[in-house]
């Protein structure tokens, strides 16, 4: 599942970067791509919310291996993309086809694992899918620079094609349910009966606010780097080789301090900690200066993105899916708002637009450590 998790974002991570170089390939500005990432996400999203009710009908393992078998398509038709407009179709299609893979890979995780330890394994999932983004953002350059980005994308599409095999060949089928396909009106009740629980409408906003973040630094950091360094895709793909790395080896820790100590500590402390990172990248004079800083930024999404994750996921085992489809559903939408705020905020300058984002998180993390007191280990 880690490895699923993976190649999804590093799928996903790839194009950000990329965006003064497709710029240049299809003759558009950088920001005619406005709609790029926040078209996808807002399509991922929305998938996540179909497609978790289905794994909760139909069986999780048969549910991903199609949606496996149909990102295989989508990434292979997107790398033959002809203009820019096609490109941001074809991208967002894709994010209809992808847009359940991980969701129903941490419902996969949930089932397996007690709410009381899920904190480590949910850590590792995210800390690998931390990974992915980080080698997304920093290899996918690297690999659009030597073999060009369509091969890149046709390459994860065989990735795609070969985890769908692993996973009808080495995963048991799980049982489906007798339940019947439910009715629209019931789906929509059980969304309501979601948001009306007030731990898991908390975790959500919070979720939600963390996708704005993150989202929206990410979508335009690899232009800020470009234009600020003069860096080339090479040298972007140095920069952020270093994010999602600490992840890969503190993910496991920082979810077992938090089945230790408590949600409470540890999602505050991941907020405030990101937003310190952000302003640190804000006022660097020098690539290396930034490129720490960037590593860095992964730990905060490490200490709480998961955790928080982790609270939708204990809610209700027998919705589990259709769960943490919501909460995916709240994070791609956060990225999708996030990219586009700070798109209109770069006009003012990226310095501004940085701080800007590093001020509403580190509010939001103040707010988080009033409303996690209830978390206890």
């Amino acid at each position: 599942m880690a490895a699923i998790g993976f190649l999804v974002f590093f799928s996903n991570a790839m194009f950000p970067p990329l965006l003064p170089y497709l710029a240049r390939e299809f003759s558009v500005g950088p920001l005619d791509f406005k709609w790029l990432v926040p078209g996808f996400s807002l399509a991922y999203g929305a998938a996540t919310l179909a497609y978790g009710v289905a794994s909760d009908r139909f069986g999780r393992v048969v549910t991903l291996g199609r949606l496996l078998c149909l990102a295989t398509v989508a990434m292979t038709v997107l790398s033959f993309a002809a203009s820019a407009h096609q490109l941001i179709v074809l991208r967002t299609l894709s994010g209809l086809t992808t847009g359940g893979i991980v969701t129903i890979s941490l419902s996969i995780v949930g089932d397996r694992y007690p709410y009381r330890v899920q904190g480590a394994p949910m850590g590792r999932m995210f800390g690998v899918i931390a990974t992915g983004m980080g080698l997304g953002v920093s290899l996918g350059p690297m690999l659009s620079a030597l073999v060009g980005w369509r091969w890149t994308v046709r390459l994860i599409a065989v990735g795609f094609l070969i985890a769908a095999y692993l996973v009808q060949r080495q995963l048991p089928t799980a049982a489906t349910t007798d339940r019947p396909w439910p009715l629209g009106f019931e789906v929509l009740d059980e969304y309501r009966c979601i948001l009306a629980a007030s731990r898991s409408s908390r975790a959500l906003i919070f979720i939600f606010a963390n996708g704005i973040f993150h989202g929206g630094i990410f979508a335009w950091l690899g232009v800020l780097l470009a234009q600020r360094y003069k860096l080339g895709e090479t040298g972007l793909g140095l920069t952020f080789l270093g994010y999602g790395l600490p992840d890969l080896i503190l993910g496991s820790v920082i979810g077992g301090w938090a089945d230790r100590y408590g949600r409470r500590y540890v999602v505050p402390s991941g907020f405030l900690w990101a937003a310190i990172c952000a302003s640190a990248i804000a006022l660097s004079k020098s690539p290396w200066i930034a490129a720490f800083g960037i590593a860095a930024l992964s730990v905060g999404f490490d200490a709480t993105h998961p955790l928080m994750s982790s609270i939708t996921t204990s809610l209700d085992p027998k919705h589990r899916g259709q769960v943490t489809g919501m909460t995916t559903f709240a994070n791609f939408v956060g990225i999708a708002l996030g990219a586009l705020l700070f798109r209109e905020l770069l006009p003012l300058g990226f310095t501004l637009a940085l701080m800007s984002f590093a001020g509403l998180e580190a509010t939001f993390g103040i707010a988080a450590g009033f409303c996690f007191q209830t978390e206890q280990p």
